[in-house]
């Protein structure tokens, strides 16, 4: 084989593996939380965030894919739910009550305790608003104060506007840069805990709901198609919980193991 088949030979092995990462689903890896209080600048200034984990990255296509496929036949909702071209861009398309569920889904396939619960059993089906067991070790969403304390930085926060940075495009897709559609997780720089995306890409739904709308929950972070306004780590938004977007997704948190 002379040297010119060697190289289309090996171009061809790389583009072969190199398609096969990206078909991988991304790991849901969690950072450790240091806890602390939050700052002046917070609408929430002063609140006590306890130790927890959160995931480096939101949830993506493949990761959801995985966790519906095998819910599905255990008797949750999920079917046809969450959507997106690619498989490292964030799940879309996700109602508050679906990210719940899917939670509880990821902590019953690798062998956790549920979080979230409904007349005595793990919360699988429906539009209800589950109850939380708060010593339960499996995935959940990040309450709002543990969002912003860890977009923030936490005890590493160097106090910038956006997650990470003061200069937006460094570290977000939003609509002036992103072409009006999500990218890829982890192709913006991190926060000071390497946490990424948490400004931009897709808003994040937290547990929260809004102390007088309560079918309204809270989302953040800002989005690829929303502008700068809304991408400031310590704005809030809300949401009707059953709302369904092209711009709504979700980050998962944990517990601090005791």
């Amino acid at each position: 084989m002379n040297q010119t088949m060697k190289s289309k030979t090996l171009h061809r092995i790389c583009a072969v593996v190199f398609s096969l990462l990206l078909a991988l689903p991304l790991s849901a890896e969690m950072v450790a939380v240091q806890g602390g209080l939050l700052p002046k600048t917070s609408q929430m200034a002063a609140k006590e965030v306890a130790a927890f984990q959160i995931g480096k990255f939101e949830v993506t296509n493949s990761e959801w894919k995985v966790v519906a496929d095998w819910a599905v036949p255990k008797g949750y909702d999920l079917g046809w739910v969450g959507g997106g071209a690619s498989n490292q861009k964030p799940v879309a398309f996700v109602t508050w009550f679906e990210a719940v569920k899917w939670c509880n889904a990821k902590s019953e396939k690798e062998g956790l305790t549920p979080v979230y619960h409904l007349n005595g059993a793990p919360y699988r089906t429906g539009s209800a608003v589950p109850t939380v067991d708060a010593s339960a070790n499996g995935y959940r969403l990040p309450t709002e104060m543990e969002w912003e304390w860890a977009a923030r930085g936490g005890v590493k926060g160097e106090g910038y506007a956006y997650s990470g940075s003061d200069d937006l495009n460094a570290v977000a897709w939003h609509s002036s840069n992103s072409g009006g559609t999500i990218h890829a997780v982890g192709t913006k720089a991190p926060n000071e805990l390497g946490l990424h995306d948490m400004t931009g890409n897709v808003w994040e739904w937290s547990w929260e709901y809004h102390q007088m709308r309560y079918f309204f929950r809270r989302i953040r972070g800002g989005c690829c198609i929303f502008s700068a306004v809304p991408c400031p780590a310590a704005l809030r938004g809300i949401i009707e919980k059953s709302e369904r977007s092209h711009g709504f997704g979700l980050r998962v948190a944990r517990n601090t193991a005791p």
